[in-house]
C-alpha cells in the first residue's frame, strides 16, 4: 500500500493522534529562512529502528486541512515568492510560509506548505516542509544540520537571499514524488 493511501485510509486515527500531539511542544531546530534552492541531495534512507510512518501520519492528519490554500491562508501562512523549479530534477512548486514556525522540527507543525498548478490552473497542495536557520549562518559547516522522522537529514545549508543560511526539508504526503517522500523536487511538479 503506498503511503498516500495508508493516509488516506488512517485519517479518523491520524486525525485523534493528532489532535492528541497539538498540546505537545515544538522542538525548536537552529538557523533561519526558508529554502527555495537545489537543496545538496543528502540520502535519505527509511527510518532505521523509527516509526517514521506514524509521524507523517500525524503530519497529514494536522495539515490535510491546507489542502486548500485559502485555509493556509486564513492560518497565517504566506506566499513566498515564485514557482520554485530546477531544470532535470522538476519542481518544489509555490511555497506558503508561516514565519512563527520557521524552526520548528515538530512534525506536526510544518513552516511551509508547498502548492502546484493542476492542469486548470488551480493550486493543489503537494507538500510540506519544515525549515530551520543555520546557527552559524556559514554554508560550509553543518553541526547543526536538523534530523527528524527518524534519520531524515535536513537539505543545506543554503544561503536564500532573505532569510539567511537555512536548512530545509519536504515531505510529499499530498501529492506523490516517484523519487520519494523526503525528496526535495518533484519531476511530477512544473513551474509555468
Amino acid at each position: 500500500m503506498s503511503l498516500r493511501t495508508t493516509l488516506r485510509t488512517t485519517g479518523a486515527l491520524a486525525l485523534a493522534t493528532a489532535l492528541a500531539l497539538a498540546a505537545a511542544p515544538a522542538h525548536a531546530g537552529h538557523g533561519h529562512g526558508h529554502a527555495h534552492g537545489a537543496g545538496h541531495g543528502h540520502a535519505q534512507s527509511a527510518g532505521h529502528g523509527h516509526d517514521s510512518e506514524r509521524e507523517l501520519v500525524q503530519t497529514y492528519a494536522a495539515t490535510r486541512h491546507y489542502q486548500h490554500v485559502k485555509r493556509a491562508l486564513a492560518d497565517g501562512y504566506l506566499p513566498a515568492g515564485p514557482c520554485a523549479a530546477l531544470p532535470g530534477q522538476g519542481g518544489m512548486g509555490y511555497h506558503y510560509v508561516k514565519q512563527r514556525l520557521i524552526n520548528s522540527t515538530d512534525p506536526v507543525k510544518p513552516a511551509a506548505v508547498v502548492y502546484h498548478k493542476d492542469g486548470h490552473g488551480k493550486l493543489r497542495a503537494g507538500a510540506v516542509e519544515w525549515i530551520v536557520r543555520d546557527a552559524d549562518q556559514k554554508v560550509e559547516t553543518d553541526r547543526d544540520r536538523p534530523v527528524m522522522f527518524g534519520d531524515r537529514r535536513f537539505e543545506g545549508p543554503e544561503e536564500i537571499p532573505g532569510l539567511g543560511v537555512v536548512y530545509t526539508l519536504h515531505a510529499w504526503i499530498f501529492k506523490d514524488n516517484p523519487r520519494g517522500v523526503f525528496h526535495p523536487w518533484n519531476p511530477r511538479v512544473q513551474c509555468p
